[in-house]
């Protein structure tokens, strides 16, 4: 089929993703209880699926259209994730941070972890068969599998550096992102902060430093066995460094919200006392 036009291309491969993954959920949720752990898989990878497909065509937006189509497309992308979501974490440092702040059984966790590796796994196949068989590949599309195959990193800066933002970045997206979407929020800020914030983070990191995931999955669909960076320093800069920053915000708040409960019973139990005097 010949279509011509990178926007064109960009458009209808979003659109093969977004239906497929929904057409799936629908599917999912006429065939399967929606409280039982096989829907709850489906889901998760169904999410997390449809999550790191659109990450390679974003790659395409931004060597065709430029880094503000790229900035528009992931806010735009993640709009519509928040609509299609139905409570996927696509991410493992949720569902970890549950596990161990006791929200999550081991057995939900290790589902969900197996749910977006498996998602992970098949993500780039997706999207090199969509490619290939919705529209003529352009250039772009080309370069893209071709960076895909060959697979090296952009690392402007000493690997400590990249470890650094790793580690502080997802401090501060789960900081910001847990406040943002917090319940006292109105709905609207709730939906539409999110999206604008990544997009923001993520254009920032492209455009200033490089090879950046801020997300243990992401960078294992992306950047697992490339060349320029041994395992033991992939999974440092990647897997550790980011957990141990997601992990020190949701540790934070902990005893932040400790602190609080406990400041809220003095003050209660403090009330009681004036009230037995004034009796």
């Amino acid at each position: 089929m010949e279509i011509s036009g990178p926007l064109t291309d960009a458009l209808i491969y979003y659109l093969t993703v977004i239906l497929v993954c929904e057409g799936a959920r629908h599917v999912a949720d006429h065939l399967f209880d929606k409280k039982g752990s096989v829907h709850r898989f489906i889901i998760e990878f169904l999410g997390t699926l449809q999550v790191t497909t659109t990450i390679y065509e974003n790659a395409v937006i931004d060597i065709y259209l430029g880094r503000q189509a790229f900035a528009i497309t992931l806010f735009s992308t993640g709009l519509i994730f928040a609509l299609c979501n139905r409570t996927a974490f696509c991410s493992p440092l949720a569902p970890i941070e549950q596990y161990l702040f006791g929200k999550l059984r081991l057995g939900e966790l290790l589902q969900t972890l197996a749910a977006q590796f498996t998602a992970g796994y098949f993500a780039f196949s997706f999207a090199r068969t969509i490619w290939l068989r919705a529209y003529s590949t352009t250039d772009a599309h080309s370069y893209v599998m071709g960076l895909m195959e060959s697979c090296g990193f952009n690392h402007p800066y000493p690997i400590y550096y990249h470890l650094a933002i790793e580690l502080i970045g997802t401090f501060i997206v789960r900081h910001v992102l847990t406040r943002a979407t917090s319940e006292a929020r109105d709905s609207r800020v709730r939906f539409v902060f999110p999206a604008l914030f990544m997009a923001a983070v993520f254009t920032g990191t492209v455009t200033f430093v490089g090879d950046q995931a801020l997300d243990p999955l992401v960078a294992s669909t992306l950047f697992f066995g490339c060349r320029g960076l041994n395992f033991e320093n992939y999974m440092l800069v990647y897997w550790i460094a980011p957990t141990i920053g997601w992990m020190a915000s949701a540790y934070w708040d902990s005893t932040g919200e400790e602190s609080s409960k406990k400041k809220a019973a003095k003050e209660k139990k403090a009330e009681k006392k004036r009230a037995k005097k004034n009796e």
